[in-house]
């Protein structure tokens, strides 16, 4: 009997599940949050249509070649309308202004959208 040993007292073990739970836990809401905030902002996000009537809405028609790139653009988004007659006023250095018919065929173009 003298060879038996005193048994040792419990030994009391970390325990680091609340931790991980809790890491858990932020992790997810950090993702969840991230989530929803791609679905607000892809649903916020302007068609292309409305962009394109927007910016014919706000068409500056004093100068010419920046209007007739722009009409071209953004009108063909909207409609499936040759622009031909614009080409006079592109590719170039110098351009002149808008043709009185030119004009009116803008003006009638813009008030359809």
């Amino acid at each position: 009997m003298e060879e038996l040993k005193d048994i040792k007292g419990l030994v009391q073990v970390e325990d680091y599940s609340l931790y991980i739970f809790i890491a858990i836990v932020f992790v997810s809401l950090v993702l969840l949050y991230f989530i929803i905030k791609k679905i607000i902002n892809y649903k916020k996000s302007v068609s292309p249509i409305k962009k394109a009537k927007k910016e014919l809405k706000n068409l500056d028609l004093s100068d010419s070649k920046i209007a007739s790139y722009k009409l071209t653009k953004y009108g063909k988004i909207l409609k499936e309308e040759e622009f031909k007659y614009l080409e006079k006023y592109k590719y170039k250095k110098e351009v002149v202004e808008f043709s009185e018919e030119d004009l009116q065929k803008i003006k009638g173009f813009l008030n359809a959208v």
